[in-house]
Order: structure tokens, then sequence, then C-alpha cells
């Protein structure tokens, strides 16, 4: 079974930190879901903010 890699670009990044506006509520500071899946068209990457549980669609089409 081959793994797949799936990175954040710097730009998506930026991005990120632009959208932003939530304070993570426990000690790892952790607040983002990141959801990537493959189509056949391309690949959906969603970022989930787990304290407000709004979503920010990075996907490239």
């Amino acid at each position: 079974m081959s793994g797949r890699i799936f990175e954040i670009t710097e730009e998506m990044e930026q991005k990120i930190i632009d959208w932003d506006s939530c304070n993570a509520k426990d000690v790892t500071g952790a607040k983002f879901a990141y959801i990537f899946i493959p189509t056949g068209i391309g690949l959906v990457v969603k970022v989930q903010c787990d304290v407000c549980k709004r979503e920010l669609d990075l996907s490239d089409w």
C-alpha cells in the first residue's frame, strides 16, 4: 500500500493565518482539522476550526 503525502503550501498557510480569528481552548494550541479529499478533478483541501466550527476551502480549482 502506497501512502500519500498532503501538504499545506506557504500561500495556503497565509490564507489560514488571515482567516483565523479564534483562540485555542486547550494547552496544545490545536484548533484546526485539515481535510484532504482526492477527487478525479483535483484535490479538495479544507480547514475546519474546532472552536467556532467555521470552514475555509483552500481547494485550487
